[in-house]
Formats: C-alpha cells, structure tokens, sequence
C-alpha cells in the first residue's frame, strides 16, 4: 500500500453506532495528518522515513475495515497519533538542517547519506563546511551554464575536482577514491534529479 492509496481507505461498518462514527472520524482525521506529513518529508530514502512508512502501512495490511472494533480503532489512534508525532520530528530535524544549506533539500540529503554511510569518520562540522563550499561553487558554475546538466558524465568529472578540493583540501578530510567517487556520485545524483524533475527546489539558492 502506498503512502496516496492510504487516503483512499474507507470506514465502513455492518453495525454503525454513533461512537463508532466518532471514533471512525477521528482514526480517519488521525490517518490524514499522519499521512501529509509523511508526504511532506522532503527525503523520502532517510531509513528512519521508510521505517516510519512501513509502521504505518502494517496498520492496516489486510485489514477487513467493516470488522474493525472500537478497540481496535482506539489501538490504531493511538499508533497513528505515535506514528505521527515521530514524523513530525523527524521533518523538524530535516527542516532544522535544511536551514543551514538555505533551504537546499539536496545538500540535506547529501549530508544525511554520508553520516549515515559511517566511513567517513570527520566531525559533522566539517562535513558540513565541505559540502557549503561544494555547494557555493556547483550552484556558481549551473547558474552560468545550465546546459551542463544536459551532459551528466561531463557534469560528473567536472564536480570531481570541486569535492576533492573542499573535502581533502580545504577541510582536510582524508577520502580515499571509493569515498570521493561516493560522494560526487550523490552530488551529481541530486543536481540531476532536480534538473529532469523540472524542480525549483535549487534555484532560489543559486
């Protein structure tokens, strides 16, 4: 089941009451907010997203919904409502780190993967400093010449040299090949999926 498709999911009861009405209301409200605000998680490959959206959608794997108790309803509010409140957190911390890159959900992402990946052992502090000076010089040479998206292995051996200066010499952080290649790789990823995505997201940063 999809994060959309759970929009769709219908309350419907053999024998209806008035409080299972009002319980169905509010699991159905509570399934809503849950779900925008996963929709609303800019990075949706974030382990601690996915673990989030595959909680939610055991919620209600094959599930016969005219079955459905008024505990069962109270104990899936209740796991929403904790489901929900992780979410939220969790796009706090995104949108908290997304502030210091300006707003730019790729370099978020970038930083979030190469904390995640572990080997690249480097205070986040200078990690951060890396990418800000990455960022700062590939948004300069897109702004200037957008068609270098339209040749994506041209665009990767050019951002190679920028990664490598601000990484190992600017921050001095020891990469070996496999990192360097890593990181440009998720660089160009990102540069690239905004560019045939048509996105905006960027653009108010260059």
């Amino acid at each position: 089941m999809t994060i959309s498709a759970l929009e769709d999911v219908l309350f419907i009861f053999t024998k209806v009451k008035e409080e299972e009405l009002v319980l169905a209301g509010k699991l159905k409200d509570t399934l809503r907010q849950t779900r925008e605000a996963l929709v609303s998680n800019f990075d949706q490959q974030d382990p601690n997203f996915i673990t989030l959206k595959e909680e939610l959608e055991r919620l209600f794997k094959k599930k016969n919904l005219n079955e459905v108790t008024q505990e069962e309803m109270n104990q899936n509010i209740t796991a929403l409502n904790k489901i929900h409140e992780r979410v939220k957190e969790l796009n706090r911390q995104n949108n908290q780190l997304k502030a210091k890159y300006h707003g730019d959900g790729k370099y978020t992402r970038i930083h979030k993967r190469l904390l995640e990946r572990g080997n690249i052992s480097e205070q986040e502090r200078r990690i951060f400093e890396a990418l800000t000076g990455v960022k700062a010089q590939a948004d300069e040479q897109v702004l200037q010449n957008t068609q270098l998206l339209d040749n994506e292995s041209y665009f990767e051996r050019m951002m190679m040299p920028l990664v490598i200066g601000q990484f190992k010499t600017q921050q001095k952080i020891n990469l070996n090949p496999d990192a360097s290649r890593y990181i440009n790789k998720l660089v160009v990823a990102e540069y690239m999926n905004e560019f045939t995505s048509g996105s905006t997201t960027g653009a108010h940063a260059w």
